[in-house]
């Protein structure tokens, strides 16, 4: 039924006539049955999980393969962390632990959720330039917490049927949605703080089926590090000297924010297939992110730990 949904324009019938309370109580309904499905017992005693896939992404005309490794800890853990490969590999870590970030030297936030990373040997390289003040950097650690809080829900929406205990949120029933191989029920999911997603769920076995969301259309800039070069008079190349890095990271900057005000809202949409039993809960295996109706990344996830011991260090933070 998955594929079947992909690229579709879903019909959404909403009900619009039944009361508020009428639709939390439906998706309660739905939600409950969802749970059943996916392993009542086991889910309510999930206190870590942890998982690793094999990542394929489309970057505009490049394809980018990586391995994913997510560990969540309940009820103010996770951490995701990505080993890129090729020529075009770069290597993240984002989560948060508690309300404070987890992310690498080198790498900040900028306007509109947009992300640089300034790459130097061996990898990041802490930022030359100004550096926040205390204010400032409070507010960009609440503002990266609360898009990685985001991040693990919309991806727990689809394989467990709820939002990260760190962002509690509301559920409402939002109508049905069609396709030729059936029929979908639609739950909308919110908190008072701005997050806004809509989980479908397979009437046929009340697994989830995706999870769809709003967004800036995303951007990564990259300055600095080795390699970067200017073509000089002669037709040879040189390497870029520290102060014009700086001022290519300073022009990298400003970039960012002429392009926040530009960028457009798109629908992101988290597909969720090949479910298999682990641990006594169904989870699912296959799992594809589309940015506009174009499918641009796709996990193939081959293991899949429920409540065994992370390593502390995994939710190390800096000292931002």
């Amino acid at each position: 039924m998955t594929r079947t949904f992909i690229g579709l324009a879903l019909a959404l019938a909403v009900i619009a006539a039944t009361p508020a309370t009428a639709q939390d109580t439906k998706a309660a309904d739905v939600l409950a049955k969802a749970r059943q499905a996916l392993g009542t017992e086991k889910l309510d005693s999930i206190k870590s999980l942890a998982l690793q896939a094999a990542t394929q992404r489309n970057v505009g005309s490049v394809q980018m393969a990586s391995d994913v490794e997510i560990a969540v800890e309940m009820p103010d853990k996770f951490v995701r962390t990505e080993a890129g490969k090729g020529m075009m590999a770069i290597n993240m870590t984002s989560g948060f632990n508690g309300d404070r970030p987890i992310m690498p030297a080198g790498t900040s936030m900028g306007p509109g959720g947009a992300m640089m990373i300034r790459i130097g040997p061996g990898g990041p390289i802490a930022n030359d330039g100004p550096k926040p003040t205390p204010e400032e950097q409070k507010k960009l650690n609440k503002a990266a917490v609360r898009a990685q809080r985001a991040e693990i829900s919309r991806l727990m929406l689809g394989w467990l049927g709820t939002t990260h205990p760190a962002l509690p949120a509301d559920y409402t029933y939002a109508g049905e949605a069609e396709s030729p191989d059936g029929k979908a029920h639609v739950i909308d999911v919110k908190d008072a703080g701005g997050f806004s997603a809509r989980l479908f769920i397979d009437q046929n076995n009340y697994l989830p089926l995706m999870v769809t969301y709003q967004g800036r259309a995303p951007r990564i800039v990259t300055a600095g590090g080795p390699g970067p070069r200017t073509q000089g008079q002669q037709g040879h190349t040189r390497e870029l000297s520290d102060e014009d890095r700086k001022k290519a990271e300073a022009g990298a900057e400003k970039l960012i924010e002429q392009q926040a005000a530009q960028a457009p809202t798109v629908e992101f949409t988290m597909f969720f297939d090949d479910w298999r039993e682990v641990d006594g809960i169904r989870f699912p295996h296959v799992m594809r992110r589309a940015t506009a109706g174009e499918v641009t990344e796709e996990w193939a996830i081959s293991k899949v730990k429920v409540n065994q011991k992370i390593d502390a260090k995994k939710f190390a933070v800096d000292a931002r």
